[in-house]
């Protein structure tokens, strides 16, 4: 579960404010937020992933309060448990695509190497990219990049998913595809998924649709 509760951020030096009275997600449920670019979408991914922090208030993910960890303790936890598919893919360019997707392994999660690896094979051949398995990045489109991204993210089993337009760069048929793979996936592993998207014909598919514009209480809030 995603819990945020009476939160407060700000850009330093920049008019930009956000406040989240209460935000949550539970476990198996695929909640989109939707809102103009530039709005605060993904900066709240990365307040929910522990990337950012508040200025005042609590993010907790099952029940580890993760607004409170340190760089290191947070790093540690994001490794383990939460799953961030991020809008520029963030691969690895000298590295194969087994290698991104199995990159969870590589930065700590070697005594789970088997499962995640496992995993990262069922989830490739769900999304179309078992092929591409050998190749590297630079030899991939951005909607094959993309789909490696979300294995990647996938393969360790997270508590919780947050994905910034995670079907942006994808034709209509693999979002669909990609979108049930992530769906489904997070209702049979329990896990709560966040996902932010301008694809408004997904929308469907989610348990719960949230306005951006209508989270952030912060009314007088200008976009950086």
């Amino acid at each position: 579960m995603l819990r945020v509760e009476e939160i407060e951020f700000q850009y330093p030096q920049s008019d930009y404010r956000l406040r989240i009275d209460r935000f949550v997600c539970q476990a198996a449920q695929a909640t989109a937020i939707v809102g103009p670019s530039g709005c605060g979408k993904t900066t709240f991914l990365n307040l929910a992933a522990g990337i950012l922090h508040p200025s005042r208030g609590v993010i907790s993910v099952d029940g580890v309060e993760i607004s409170s960890l340190g760089d290191s303790m947070g790093a540690t936890f994001r490794l383990a448990r939460i799953g961030l598919i991020f809008q520029e893919f963030e691969l690895v360019e000298h590295l194969a695509v087994r290698d991104n997707i199995l990159l969870p392994v590589h930065l700590g999660l070697r005594s789970q190497r088997t499962a995640i690896e496992a995993e990262a094979k069922r989830l490739a051949e769900h999304t179309g990219i078992a092929g591409y398995w050998r190749m590297h990045p630079r030899n991939l489109s951005h909607g094959e990049r993309q789909r490696v991204a979300i294995c990647r993210a996938l393969s360790t089993k997270p508590s919780l998913v947050l994905a910034d337009e995670p079907t942006g760069n994808l034709d209509p048929l693999n979002k669909r595809k990609v979108l049930d793979v992530m769906i489904t996936t997070a209702r049979e592993r329990g896990q709560c998924l966040v996902v932010a998207t301008h694809d408004v014909e997904l929308l469907d598919a989610f348990d719960a649709v949230v306005q951006f514009e209508e989270l952030n209480q912060s009314r007088e809030s200008t976009t950086p």
